[in-house]
């Protein structure tokens, strides 16, 4: 019986290693890189816009890496209304959304925007995981806090996707509302989701392990649900989603949490037809989709795969790519117009 018990403990030791282990697997395959962007896509500066100025920036994100970026604003201007800090989804860093960075600094904000954590223009070895996009949040408004330019000025969060996580878990006293394109609810969950869809095995087992490492990595919090983050908000937040993102889908999706209807802080907007790229137009989001197909196509091409990529690049408007809707757009800044004059009431 004693011989049983050993053999069934020492069992479950091993399959509970296994899981631990394979999780972290899964968070090496989906962090453990830099990320560089795409070679073949367009990434816009403040050059490609009209009066819109940008000065370099660098502080130090907790591991005593350097953090590159940019304020954002409009040329000549001085009068800001606000300091708005912009965290970026995975993928080509802060250029990615140059376009949205250059409709706020038009609306008046003084913007932040910067490479996260192995990312770009950024130092870092990986992305290391979703606590890092949190931590690398908060580096960037204790820089904020100090710098001459962006210190005592309000300040109202922005971010996208990996970036939308960070601006709903990133706490801070400083904070007067927050704005979070396709916020995923649930860091373990998507990471499950996403494995399963490249692989097509079940990994929902591995969340609780998902979770264990995180907490290790980032804190005790960190693995913590976006709602359960948000139940407790004293500031307002924006929450917008599309109703057809396969990246985040809507079963995972912050927005779509139910236990947030409590907390009059925050507001939803859910957009039924929208994908991932939320901010962007309908027929943005279709030419974005067509052309990752597209490039998932001539990327696996055995010969002159690399050559066909950049020939379809040349014929690509990204302009087009960016358009963003206007009327998303103006609810944001609706928004955050609204945010601002709540606290000077």
């Amino acid at each position: 019986m004693v011989l049983l018990l050993y053999l069934v403990s020492a069992i479950l030791f091993l399959v509970l290693l296994f899981c631990l282990i394979f999780a972290w697997a899964v968070l090496r395959a989906a962090f453990g890189n830099r990320q560089e962007g795409s070679a073949y896509l367009n990434y816009f500066t403040a050059a490609d816009f009209e009066d819109l100025a940008a000065e370099a920036v660098e502080f130090p994100n907790r591991r005593g890496e350097t953090l590159r970026g940019n304020l954002y604003f409009e040329s000549g201007r001085t009068d800001f209304r606000a300091l708005l800090i912009f965290a970026h989804g995975m993928g080509g860093g802060h250029l990615s959304y140059t376009t949205e960075l250059d409709f706020f600094a038009k609306q008046g904000f003084l913007v932040l925007a910067y490479d996260a954590t192995g990312t770009m223009a950024s130092d870092g070895k990986s992305l290391r995981g979703f606590g890092q996009s949190v931590s690398d949040l908060q580096s960037a408004l204790a820089f904020a806090a100090q710098n001459e330019k962006t210190k005592a000025r309000p300040v109202v969060l922005c971010g996208h996707s990996w970036g939308a996580y960070a601006v709903c878990h990133a706490q801070s006293p400083a904070v007067r509302g927050v704005v979070a394109f396709s916020a995923p609810e649930d860091a373990a969950t998507l990471l499950c989701a996403q494995a399963s869809a490249q692989t097509g095995a079940p990994f929902g087992a591995l969340k609780p392990f998902l979770r264990l490492w995180e907490r290790l990595r980032f804190g005790k919090t960190a693995a913590a649900q976006t709602s359960k983050v948000l139940r407790t908000a004293n500031v307002p937040v924006l929450l917008l989603h599309g109703g057809k993102d396969a990246v985040v889908p809507l079963s995972n999706a912050a927005a779509n949490a139910p236990n947030l209807s409590e907390n009059p802080h925050i507001k939803r907007v859910i957009y039924p037809e929208k994908c991932h790229n939320v901010y962007n137009t309908l027929e943005a989001e279709a030419g974005v989709a067509e052309m990752l197909e597209r490039f998932g196509v001539l990327s696996k091409q055995k010969d002159g795969g690399a050559d066909a990529l950049a020939a379809y690049a040349k014929t690509l408007d990204f302009r087009k790519l960016c358009e963003e809707d206007p009327t998303v757009m103006q609810t944001v800044e609706q928004f955050l117009e609204e945010c601002l004059l709540d606290q000077q009431a």
